[in-house]
């Protein structure tokens, strides 16, 4: 009985070891605060009329009440990141690509990995990005290798709508409200890197959310070690076992 309980303690250890690898990019604001440390903002015009520009090491949460059509915000454990507090850095709302952000949080993999979750975004995607370079003076973001493109993430002809729930220039239907957010699976390599979601807006309630809502991985593999302590902890058992038997 006594090895039994032994063997459970080591199965549970080998699987906290799944989970604890399971969290591969941190939700956007996981905070109690009115900025999330983990994620990084940056926002400059790319249109004549766009005036705006700057930079945030740790990205405000959006403390204006998301309602149709974005996803509800979840505070802890995740909740919607812009330029500041309302998303807003300019007041025309036309829908037109005036601003570009860059959000970026760190990453560190031992080993590829197959990432799968959820995003939101007002107003257009453009792509996922690892490192890059990162000017904050302009707010300029200079992306690196792409690992998820618009065309990837919502299939094609679907680049320019807004990842919200709202019928015409919403990915989602109006129907699909309070969970407007579209999925994503992709994979990303491993190493210690920033990774940088950029989307475009119109200076209106521009921000982004990420939640992989405690995502599995496709493959997880115990680490070298704990497979040793999982084939001792079945070696003993059966050791036990024969022993009993044979008296």
């Amino acid at each position: 009985m006594k090895n039994l309980v032994a063997l459970a303690v080591l199965l549970g250890a080998v699987a906290s070891v799944a989970t604890a690898e399971a969290a591969v990019i941190t939700n956007t604001g996981a905070t109690l605060g009115l900025t999330d440390p983990a994620w990084s903002v940056m926002w400059r015009p790319i249109a004549p009329d766009g005036t705006s520009f700057g930079a945030a090491a740790n990205a405000p949460l959006v403390t204006i009440t998301p309602s149709p059509p974005w996803q509800p915000n979840n505070p802890p454990t995740n909740s919607w990141i812009g330029a500041n507090s309302q998303a807003t850095v300019d007041s025309k709302s036309d829908g037109t690509h005036r601003y570009e952000y860059a959000f970026t949080t760190g990453i560190e993999l031992l080993a590829p990995q197959h990432v799968t979750g959820a995003v939101g975004y007002d107003n257009f995607f453009m792509g996922g990005f690892i490192d890059g370079s990162f000017d904050t003076g302009t707010g300029t973001y200079t992306p690196g290798t792409q690992f998820v493109s618009a065309t990837l993430l919502l299939g094609a002809g679907n680049e320019n709508k807004a990842g919200f729930c709202r019928d015409g220039d919403g990915f989602l239907p109006s129907r699909s409200w309070p969970t407007c957010t579209v999925n994503f699976g992709f994979d990303i390599p491993a190493g210690n890197y920033r990774i940088t979601f950029v989307i475009q807006g119109d200076g209106t309630t521009d921000a982004f959310i990420l939640n992989q809502h405690g995502v599995t991985l496709v493959t997880q593999v115990p680490e070298p070690a704990t497979l040793a302590l999982l084939g001792i902890g079945l070696a003993s058992l059966g050791f036990s076992r024969r022993k009993r038997a044979s008296k």
